[in-house]
C-alpha cells in the first residue's frame, strides 16, 4: 500500500541510507515488536530478523552496512540476504514506515 500522496523514488540499493519513520511508534510485545503507523492507522508486527532489522534502524544505515552485518551474524549467502532485506525494507517503504536517502553523497 503506497500511502496518498507520498512518492516513492526509484527503488531501494545497498548505498541507499535508511530510517524508521517517526511517526510510527513501537513497542515490543513477547517476540514481537508491535508498530503503528500514526498517519496511516495502521499496526504491524515484526519478529525474528525483521525485528533486529527495525531496531537497527532507529537511527540512519546504509544498506550495505546492515547487510553486512546480518551475513556476518546469521548463515546465509550475501546474494540472499541483499535480495530479502531489500525486499523487507521496501514493504516498510511503501506503507510508509521508512525514510529513505540516496546514500552516494556524503
Amino acid at each position: 500500500m503506497t500511502m496518498p500522496g507520498k512518492t516513492l523514488p526509484g527503488t531501494l540499493t545497498p548505498d541507499s541510507v535508511v530510517q524508521r519513520d517517526h511517526d510510527v511508534i513501537a513497542a515490543e510485545a513477547d517476540q514481537d515488536v508491535v508498530m503503528v503507523s500514526i498517519p496511516n492507522g495502521l499496526y504491524y508486527a515484526v519478529s525474528d530478523i525483521a525485528r533486529e532489522i527495525w531496531e537497527t534502524i532507529d537511527r540512519p544505515r546504509k544498506i550495505s552496512d546492515l547487510i553486512d552485518d546480518l551475513v556476518a551474524t546469521y548463515n546465509v549467502e550475501r546474494h540472499q540476504c541483499e535480495e530479502e532485506t531489500l525486499s523487507f525494507l521496501e514493504d516498510l517503504r511503501n506503507e510508509g514506515l521508512l525514510q529513505v536517502r540516496d546514500g552516494t553523497s556524503s
